[in-house]
């Protein structure tokens, strides 16, 4: 699978979040929703665990640097994919945060059409290149440890309660997101997953 297929099955499954087409979308499909389960703290602190687990088990299988060097797609290697997740984990750790401090977003994550957020990825890949494996798999995991504190101490109005968030899928702020924050702790989940399999499936472990 190319790179471009991969930003268009990512963005495709976004939508099943996000209805695009109004003024400020909500996210109309959640995880939680798909799933049948409430949403607990519990809950979001044992699949954010889950999913650092797994990450540490795909870190010590990376026991070669050639392992990491293989292409993932046609534009990353596995490295990269790291350097993928661990932005996205501070991105939305970043985002939790300033929900939670009031703060408002300065700053946009244009979603395009069809493909996703394919600058902001490329970008933030890009700063991350004279990072180590190690260091670049601490990131990850340091911002989903922070992410599973953030899930068991924000009041429940900051948990439960649609903010609205940078990413938008035309470039205007009138059209940023909307989802709880909740939602957007298993999104982080349902992300990383997708690429945990996808990189299992390329090293055959």
């Amino acid at each position: 699978m190319n790179g471009l297929d991969v930003e268009r099955t990512l963005n495709a499954a976004w939508q099943t979040f996000v209805d695009a087409s109004q003024p400020n979308p909500d996210l109309v499909v959640t995880t939680v929703e798909a799933r049948g389960d409430r949403i607990t703290r519990p809950m979001l602190w044992a699949e954010l665990e889950d999913v650092r687990l797994a990450f540490a088990e795909l870190h010590a299988a990376l026991d070669e640097e050639s392992k990491a060097e293989l292409p993932a797609t046609t534009l990353w290697s596995v490295k990269d994919v790291v350097a993928h997740l661990a932005s996205w984990a501070t991105e939305f750790t970043r985002q939790i945060e300033m929900v939670a401090a009031h703060v408002p977003f300065d700053y946009l994550i244009t979603f395009t059409p069809r493909v996703g957020p394919t600058e902001w990825n490329a970008r933030e890949v890009d700063r991350r290149r004279a990072m180590s494996l190690d260091d670049r798999f601490r990131e990850l995991d340091a911002a989903t440890a922070r992410i599973q504190e953030l899930a068991l101490s924000l009041s429940d109005d900051l948990l439960f309660t649609a903010a609205e968030l940078p990413q938008t899928p035309d470039g205007r702020p009138e059209s940023r997101w909307r989802t709880r924050l909740a939602d957007l702790m298993l999104m982080k989940c349902w992300h990383d997953r997708y690429h945990l399999e996808r990189v299992t499936q390329i090293l055959d472990f």
